[in-house]
């Protein structure tokens, strides 16, 4: 499949963004009679990889965040039948970037088991894959440092006007009631061991966040591809 499987069925790749400039994560959940791709980003090979480990099975791409579409509208058009997904809260901003089949509300079922969960203040979700135990993240949780090292919160400039950090770490402390091992963010470093420490040192007041020079996006974009 694509990048390395973390856990059976549980794959993370990473591809350097053109506009963004930086490398960011995707992850791929294999299911028996389904494939599902959140915050996809491929090129080259990686489509006849794609195509090769699909097979006659149903393909369904999921998004954190509209800035996360990537290659989303490419895999609606290489793949017919192909579903697209976008949380009902972002679904406009999605769907100006990829053509979106389906529309989801928070409790709704989502392919292979995901369960989604919001970030206010942000129109994003986190998914929780229960069956690795693993929380995947767009920008509201950003990696840093070596492999495993740390979480941090985005900067206070990709969030809305007039809310704060405090309002993401709240959203974000209901999340440590699940047993989580794995935080798999788009940007940074995944955390592979010590998870549910690491989220709970992110959602208290003192938890560190990246200055604006750590995490500029082209055009000073309010928030990241």
């Amino acid at each position: 499949m694509l990048g390395e499987e973390l856990r059976p069925g549980l794959w993370r790749w990473t591809g350097r963004y053109p506009e963004w400039k930086h490398e960011v994560a995707a992850v791929a959940l294999e299911r028996e009679s389904e494939l599902v791709l959140i915050d996809p980003l491929l090129v080259g090979e990686q489509w006849d990889r794609l195509e090769r480990g699909l097979g006659d099975r149903r393909l369904h791409v999921l998004l954190t965040i509209h800035w996360h579409a990537r290659s989303a509208a490419e895999i609606g058009d290489r793949f017919p039948g192909s579903r697209i997904w976008a949380h009902s809260r972002n679904r406009a901003a999605i769907a100006r970037r990829a053509p979106v089949t389906d529309v989801f509300r928070i409790g709704d079922q989502l392919p292979a088991g995901l369960v989604a969960i919001e970030a206010r203040p942000r129109s994003e979700v986190l998914f929780w894959e229960p069956s690795s135990r693993a929380l995947i993240a767009g920008d509201a949780l950003l990696g840093d440092g070596e492999r495993g090292e740390g979480l941090h919160t985005c900067p206070a400039s990709w969030l809305p006007q007039s809310t704060g950090l405090d309002d993401l770490r709240s959203a974000l402390r209901p999340v440590l009631d699940l047993p989580i091992e794995l935080v798999l963010p788009s940007h940074g470093a995944p955390v592979l061991n010590g998870a549910r420490t690491a989220l709970s040192q992110v959602a208290t007041p003192a938890s560190r966040v990246p200055s604006p020079n750590e995490w500029v996006s082209p055009g000073n974009h309010r928030t990241s591809p």
